[in-house]
């Protein structure tokens, strides 16, 4: 059939004829569903009848592929650790660890961008705005490119500043920190693709498109596995292997995120359409961008300097040490990544219910949307603990075939064992304060967490070592939860 003439084929078939009333069920359901409501603006976003209150299995759908995309991060350093572990240079897990907190710090620091990107869209979805909704991913990728460009045009103040304050009391050797330095000098020039990337991940998060968020995000591991394999394992070239094959995998991961955001775009009305240079530089909208993101990356930035703090004082305890801590930490991530799909099915329901112009429905949505997340969240919870009660030994096997490394990482195993149930709080509560956009309150108590960190972290390890500076770690991850606990009821009144 010509593209020109779409109904051709149609030019014989008469109209069908109802009686007056006897309109079938299906097409006035359709027209009403298709009508224009009161006070929408065209092109605003349809949203599904059977997704206005949130059910546990909704929340599933959302979390399940979220949770797959949420835990390739840490794989990557899972990974990491196991082809390393596998070459002729294990100790060079030591030198990806120092390497990558830099990048851990820098990249989360700019994590606000993603987290901004999704409460911001959420409610525009909710409020049936496309054109804010489009807005809001402009401006996270305006930003996300300009940051990220700004950390390759500042690479050496960056790499002179942070290889210093890594090495203030370390026992890591100078082989260590010279693996270190060429993994970053190598990584570094993937920071445009990589911080960018962060606002296609949260754009798809808000549009309830979990799925091509996992897509992306198992894409891009799926590519470095294979070049850790092949640049590590085959052919030696320990860090700097790690670091060209996650150089790679960003900019594919990038440019994946964003032919799946243009698929979206392209059933709501058009990749081109809904597009406004006014609405992209609306002052308002501008200010109230500016305060979220402010307020999340002071939060995140507080965040990813607790883990820099936490590899920095692990160094203290020497080489085998660092890279069992390391190993450890990747398992940490792992299961709080895996949470975090929860977490994110709640940034989506929350911040869609919150943009609800209907307010008596919104509150029925907001309430609904907390319930069906954190259920399941509470239950995977407690599914990870049991597996590590049960297997951490063979997983940490899984990860190095180095007697020492796999020996040291054993005895602080109980840590990672514990660690789901302290988790479970912070992440769920951080995807609903997200979908709230109540990133003050979240910078708050990020705040008051880390003074309790820093001072613990010092008293505790000075008297138990290695143990002690895991019990101050885990211990700031329950003090996150309950602070953003007792915000709780800001949110709640918001839809109010």
């Amino acid at each position: 059939m010509s593209a020109a003439a779409p109904n051709a084929g149609f030019a014989n078939v008469r109209p069908a004829r109802f009686p007056a009333g006897a309109l079938p069920r299906a097409a006035a359901s359709a027209i009403r569903r298709h009508a224009p409501r009161p006070g929408r603006r065209p092109g605003t976003i349809s949203l599904p009848s059977d997704a206005v209150i949130p059910t546990v299995g909704q929340a599933l759908r959302l979390a399940a592929p979220a949770s797959l995309a949420a835990m390739a991060t840490p794989l990557l350093g899972l990974v990491d650790v196991w082809a390393l572990g596998q070459s002729a240079r294990p100790l060079d897990i030591a030198a990806v660890g120092f390497g990558a907190v830099i990048f851990s710090l820098a990249y989360w620091t700019f994590g606000f961008i993603r987290m901004g990107v999704a409460g911001l869209a959420a409610q525009a979805a909710g409020a049936e705005d496309e054109a804010e909704a489009r807005a809001v991913l402009g401006r996270g990728l305006i930003l996300g490119a300009g940051a990220g460009l700004a950390l390759v045009l500042l690479q050496w103040p960056i790499e002179r500043g942070a290889f210093a304050a890594l090495g203030v009391g370390s026992e890591a050797s100078p082989a260590t920190f010279d693996g270190a330095a060429a993994y970053f000098r190598i990584r570094i020039w993937g920071a445009p693709f990589a911080v960018a990337t962060y606002a296609f991940y949260g754009w798809l998060t808000a549009r309830g498109r979990t799925d091509y968020l996992m897509a992306a995000s198992c894409s891009m591991t799926g590519i470095n596995i294979l070049l850790d394999y092949w640049l590590v394992v085959d052919l030696e070239r320990g860090a700097s292997g790690v670091a060209l094959g996650t150089l790679i995998a960003e900019i594919a991961g990038f440019a994946v995120a964003g032919a799946l955001a243009a698929r979206v775009m392209a059933a709501s009305g058009g990749l081109f359409a809904h597009w406004s240079r006014a609405r992209l530089l609306d002052a308002a909208a501008l200010r109230r961008t500016a305060a979220v993101n402010r307020d999340i990356f002071i939060r995140t930035l507080l965040l990813t300097l607790t883990f820099a703090w936490f590899t920095q004082r692990g160094g203290a305890f020497g080489d085998v040490t660092l890279a069992a801590n390391q190993a450890l930490l990747q398992l940490f991530l792992f299961t709080g990544l895996a949470l975090d799909g929860t977490a994110i099915a709640a940034e989506t329901m929350v911040g869609q219910a919150l943009g609800d112009r209907d307010r008596d429905r919104g509150r029925r949505r907001l309430d609904g949307a907390l319930r069906a997340t954190s259920l399941p969240a509470g239950a995977l919870a407690l599914i990870f603990a049991l597996g590590y009660a049960a297997f951490g030994t063979e997983i940490v096997a899984l990860l190095t075939d180095d007697g020492p490394i796999r020996a040291t990482a054993t005895r602080y195993l109980p840590w990672v064992a514990v660690s789901p149930l302290v988790l479970v709080g912070a992440f769920q509560l951080d995807g609903i304060f997200i979908g709230a956009t109540r990133a003050r309150e979240m910078r708050n108590g990020m705040i008051v967490s880390t003074a309790f960190l820093v001072p613990a972290a010092i008293v505790l390890a000075d008297a138990y070592g290695n143990h002690g500076l895991w019990a101050a770690f885990t211990f700031y991850f329950a003090l996150r939860g309950l602070t953003l606990a007792a915000f709780l009821p800001r949110v709640r009144a918001m839809a109010s």
